[in-house]
């Protein structure tokens, strides 16, 4: 791949999205890091990472305006957009009769308004070089439902049927629109879950991982970070060339039950 391509990744201050720039980093793409993070967090990125080849932006990208601002600061920088990946994401687990309405709205703001925003004002870069990969980081519950997981299910299926759609609108371009839908992945977010399940059942964290895997993933194996890394630098290569409007199922057997 040209080390002259640019990747932006959505919530890469941390977890799947840090995982992701670490990977086309070490591939020489030049990396916009963007996410809401803690100050202390961004100078730790800002002393890992090398300026001439990272942008690192503390950004809500909820609010059109940032999303505006990103673009403009990334193209000054590197003059062009190839691939964005829309990673930002969070997650609440409550019944539906007690599910909060603001929570709702923010959880659906970001993690499928976001990459609506990014979308849209990504693809004119990408059809200005025209050339460009997006993937979105939907879930297994982009294809699948889970009990008290409303507002993360509707917004995962959300970004699913955006994802086809922007493949539909550039299939006659060199652009693809991908997403990946992984099960469950040892994340921060995964964590918390793994957490209220042994203090529930006062098991150690290694049983409590178990239990949880047991409940929907066959393989009884967590999906690696750098595993979906590896998934998108593939779709972002020429071989990849004709795979888009795909939702891609990284989980263990989850979904082919």
């Amino acid at each position: 791949m040209n080390f002259q391509k640019t990747i932006i990744v959505t919530g890469s201050t941390s977890g799947i999205g840090l995982s992701i720039i670490e990977k086309f980093y070490e591939e020489n793409f030049n990396c916009v890091i963007v996410g809401k993070a803690k100050s202390l967090d961004i100078k730790k990125l800002k002393n890992k990472f090398d300026t001439e080849r990272t942008l690192i932006l503390n950004l809500d990208l909820t609010k059109i305006n940032n999303v505006k601002k990103l673009i403009i600061l990334a193209t000054k920088k590197f003059k062009k957009i190839d691939v964005l990946v829309n990673c930002a994401g969070m997650q609440v687990v409550e019944s539906l009769e007690k599910y909060n309405e603001s929570i709702w709205k923010k959880l659906l703001d970001i993690n499928l308004n976001a990459a609506f925003y990014m979308t849209k004002y990504t693809l004119p870069v990408m059809r200005k070089n025209n050339w460009g990969r997006i993937i979105n980081i939907a879930s297994t519950h982009g294809l699948i439902a889970s009990i008290n997981k409303s507002a993360y299910t509707a917004s995962k299926h959300g970004i699913v049927g955006l994802t086809k759609v922007t493949a539909l609108e550039t299939a006659k371009e060199k652009i693809t629109c991908n997403s990946i839908c992984p099960g469950f992945v040892l994340t921060e977010l995964i964590q918390d879950q793994i957490d209220v399940l042994a203090k529930k059942f006062k098991l150690s964290n290694a049983k409590a991982q178990i239990k949880l895997l047991k409940d929907k993933q066959p393989s009884l194996r967590f999906v690696q970070k750098s595993h979906i890394a590896d998934l998108i630098y593939f779709l972002c290569s020429n071989s990849a060339s004709e795979i888009t409007g795909a939702n891609i199922p990284i989980d263990g057997g989850w979904t082919a039950q």
